[in-house]
């Protein structure tokens, strides 16, 4: 299949990788970048035979595969995988996690030819690159294509392309653009082995864990494949966009292996049943979005008409397509600051009219109040009919003459229809949710493989909500930059005191992130992802510093009054008149620069500035997310105000 390893030979002309095979008569093919500068449009990349090793060479050094190439101002860059761990072994094929990169100037001396602002630039592109690399929420198979789910592999017999970034999932293919100068090249030489470089990298979640039911072991994992389209932060990707793609959109699929010769996930096994369970979230499907302007609850904007209908109608046509009928399941609340938003979901979808589309709303905050999470059998019961119609992914996989011990797949069960769910973030009730519903088909899945009650022991129990609470946490850092609120009852089945006391300080520090840190992680995911390509010629994004003077004036006098304040408080012994006085003033000064602050929010929050512009909006705004459309921090201020 792909390759494993490779050696990275560097020389004063180039770099070449060449893959390392047990057998040395296997006919091979290595990459030659060129370190001679260039000014063509991608770097020099030649089909060559291994060099013998030379005196000449500088270095040689083992990796593990190549993530792609990026140009900065400063020329392209590879970038290269250099350790990984084993997570688990699934239908005989190896799935391992991102664990160290290396991000490698192409072009020799290449910084010496530019500007000081150039050179800083590429720092911070350098810095977006590692933040984004160094998460540890990328995954990757050299034997199998871990972008799709187990029914769709079944769908196919588990059979894989030797190409596999021809048939990966293009929703799950994060560092495809990065490939793409590979891509080119594999496809104008389609007779070479040159797509065995290409490694497609996905982004989310992956954990399994051996558990022992009706003493019987069995392995029960969680995949969560993140989609690139849309991607970003918190309050800078929100909503919809006009191709119907939604922000923090993740598909999440409960895996439940069962090795008929008593094998773990970790050895080989002639034989397997696997079952899986399918789920999704999704940003709420219309054109919104939050402005973040130190405020703990931003201003919301929300744009109906036409174009927002039709990118609602678009977003659940690709989810049919992919899954099926769609169960939408809205979580946020019915009054207050939320239900704006459910009220203009609620007419589009009685617009849509689809009988594909079940719309149905549980107002989580509500109904669960008081701490009774239990009240979610509520929304189970509701939808109970619809979950036992949906059904399961069952799969055989059985040993194949293919090479590699590759198992070959039937499904014996297929899921019929999917989850949708949602909260504001699609996040911390959204978890909960769904680990209620994983929770629900598991005793099913083990019974028809295992045998027994289906009453899952105590062991197994604490596995499970460990599995679904570590997964919460990780798609939650990805969007919001901290680990998920409510965990202790997915961990535990009740909520706590101490869990109440967790959520409070997440919720802090999301508010200091989100509104102080997002910008640069935004710009990360836009930068890794293509969205905006650096162009040497241009002007440096990190030089419109428009902020005016109270954005340095406000803070110190803030600062200022309320050390004053503490002052007055500590060491003032004058009069009582005199020390109300001057309590007063600061008191009264810190009063007015707090407010002042909150007035001027937008002048104080971290705001992306490689691909600039409210991207929350619809087209009919003529608002792009393409770097084209740029607007400054003060014109975006003003859209939103005029709104």
């Amino acid at each position: 299949m792909l390759h494993e390893t490779l050696s990275l030979f560097t020389t004063a002309d180039a770099f070449s990788l060449e893959p390392l095979f047990a057998n040395p008569a296997v006919a091979r093919h290595s990459l030659v970048f060129s370190r001679a500068p260039h000014t063509g449009a991608a770097s020099p990349i030649r089909i060559d035979s291994p060099p013998l090793p030379t005196a000449a060479q500088e270095e040689r050094r083992s990796v593990y595969g190549v993530v792609g190439l990026v140009r900065l101002n400063a020329g392209d860059h590879l970038i290269v995988i250099t350790n990984r761990h084993k997570v688990t072994r699934l239908f005989n094929n190896d799935l391992y996690r991102l664990t160290g990169h290396d991000i490698i100037p192409i072009a020799k001396h290449s910084a010496i030819a530019l500007t000081p602002v150039q050179q800083r630039d590429d720092q911070v592109y350098l810095s977006m690159l590692d933040s984004m690399l160094s998460s540890g929420f990328w995954y990757f198979s050299y034997q199998t294509d871990i972008t799709r789910n187990v029914q769709s592999l079944a769908s196919t017999g588990g059979q894989v392309s030797p190409r596999i970034w021809e048939q990966a999932d293009e929703r799950f293919f994060w560092n495809k653009h990065l490939q793409a100068p590979l891509i080119t090249l594999a496809k104008a030489n389609p007779d070479t082995d040159i797509s065995a470089f290409i490694l497609p990298l996905m982004c989310g979640f992956m954990e399994f864990k051996e558990l022992s039911y009706n003493s019987k072991r069995v392995t029960l994992g969680l995949i969560s494949r993140r989609s690139k389209f849309r991607a970003g932060t918190r309050y800078n990707t929100r909503g919809v966009d006009a191709d119907g793609n939604v922000a923090n959109n993740v598909e999440t699929e409960q895996v439940l292996v069962f090795h008929s010769n008593g094998a773990d996930a970790n050895s080989g096994s002639s034989s397997q049943k696997v079952a899986s369970y399918v789920q999704t979230r999704g940003s709420i499907p219309l054109f919104w979005g939050q402005l973040i302007n130190v405020k703990y609850q931003p201003k919301m904007v929300i744009e109906e008409g036409t174009v927002s209908f039709q990118a609602y109608k678009k977003h659940f046509a690709t989810q049919i397509s992919h899954y099926g009928r769609q169960i939408a399941v809205n979580l946020i609340n019915k009054k207050g600051y939320e239900a704006r938003l459910s009220d203009t979901w609620s007419r589009l979808n009685s617009q849509l009219n689809d009988p594909n589309v079940r719309y149905l709303h549980f107002d989580f905050h509500h109904e669960c109040k008081n701490m009774r999470w239990d009240k979610i059998s509520k929304l189970v019961a509701e939808i109970e009919a619809d979950l036992i119609a949906q059904g399961y992914c069952t799969v055989d996989a059985v040993a194949s003459s293919a090479a590699g011990g590759a198992l070959s797949l039937h499904a014996t069960r297929t899921q019929t229809s999917v989850v949708r769910t949602n909260c504001m973030d699609c996040l911390d009730r959204t978890n909960v949710v769904q680990s209620v519903l994983a929770r629900r088909v598991l005793p099913m899945q083990l019974q028809e493989f295992c045998g027994g009650s289906g009453v899952v022991e105590a062991e197994f129990e604490k596995g499970f909500k460990n599995l679904w609470a570590d997964h919460a946490d990780a798609i939650s850092l990805v969007y919001s930059g901290t680990g998920a609120l409510k965990t202790d009852f997915t961990r535990t089945g009740k909520r706590s005191p101490q869990g109440v006391l967790s959520d409070g300080t997440n919720s802090v520090i999301r508010y200091v992130k989100n509104n102080f840190f997002d910008g640069f992680r935004q710009d990360s995911f836009d930068l890794f992802l293509g969205n905006y390509q650096v162009n040497a010629l241009a002007s440096s994004p990190f030089d419109s510093n428009d902020k005016p003077l109270r954005f340095f004036a406000l803070p110190a006098v803030l600062g200022l009054s309320l050390i004053m304040v503490l002052l007055t408080l500590l060491m003032f012994h004058y009069s009582s008149a005199y020390f109300f006085l001057v309590l007063g003033f600061w008191s009264s000064l810190a009063i007015l620069a707090y407010r002042a602050i909150i007035f001027y929010g937008t002048d104080f929050v971290d705001r992306p500035r490689l691909v600039r512009g409210p991207n929350v909006l619809s087209p009919e705004y003529a608002i792009s997310e393409k770097p084209t459309a740029i607007l400054s921090h003060k014109e975006e201020a003003e859209l939103y105000k005029n709104k």
